[in-house]
């Protein structure tokens, strides 16, 4: 059956409409289930209260679940939870610097929409900066590489997590020069790249790197910066000979 403009506001309304009705009374739920025990909000690992405000963060497990209450619009429900998830993370970023669900809240909005970068990007950098998170930030950034292979900023930050955390010099390496040659990016990545392959010891994936930026670059002053940084990776290991 065709479907006329009539019948889209129809159905994306009544989506709405279950969505907040289906939350509610999940809520009424745990509210109940909370009564039942003699447990207070207070003590519930789901729930925030300031005042008389209470809001609850619980969510379905997955992705699948999730669209069942809104299956008109999933880019909504997505940009709603992560409304939710910039509150979450503001709000314990000033009290208890502490985030149990942000890594959920965040695996569930790019579940969502993944063809949505910014959400990855927004992980990888507090999951890197902020919370010290070396698994739940690299989880998501190759998630998110599933989806943008071409996002050098995904591929820097790949990088960034092998050499600080993983201590896998060559593969940061392997995973800059990856982001060195997507549109974008910024010049300095390829003489980096050869910078953490030589520190690691691998001095011909080094010159490989800065030989094959060599073919690709046409400024001609990071041309010079890479022939002298040639120059002196090859110079060095001639010393040690």
């Amino acid at each position: 059956m065709k479907r006329t403009k009539n019948h889209v506001v129809i159905l994306y309304v009544s989506s709405i409409f279950l969505m907040v009705f289906a939350w509610g009374i999940q809520w009424k739920l745990i509210r109940l289930s909370l009564a039942e025990t003699g447990v207070t909000v207070s003590d519930c690992p789901w729930c925030e209260g300031e005042g008389d405000f209470e809001d609850v963060v619980f969510l379905p497990c997955n992705a699948s679940t999730l669209r069942l209450l809104a299956p008109a619009d999933v880019d909504l429900l997505a940009d709603l939870l992560w409304l939710r998830c910039v509150y979450y993370f503001g709000r314990h970023a000033l009290t208890d610097k502490e985030y149990p669900y942000l890594y959920p809240i965040l695996d569930l909005i790019t579940d969502l929409a993944p063809a949505w970068r910014w959400p990855f990007l927004f992980g990888a950098t507090v999951f890197a900066t902020e919370i010290h998170a070396y698994e739940s930030g690299i989880s998501l950034i190759e998630k998110g590489l599933q989806f943008h292979r071409a996002d050098w900023q995904l591929w820097f930050y790949k990088g960034y997590y092998l050499w600080k955390w993983a201590e896998d010099a060559p593969g940061a390496a392997d995973a800059l020069s990856e982001a060195a040659d997507l549109p974008g990016a910024p010049s300095f990545l390829k003489g980096l790249a050869a910078t953490l392959a030589n520190r690691a010891g691998q001095r011909g994936l080094a010159v490989s790197l800065i030989e094959n930026a060599l073919k690709k670059t046409i400024d001609p002053f990071q041309q010079e910066r890479l022939v002298r940084k040639r120059e002196e990776i090859l110079s060095n290991e001639g010393a040690r000979r």
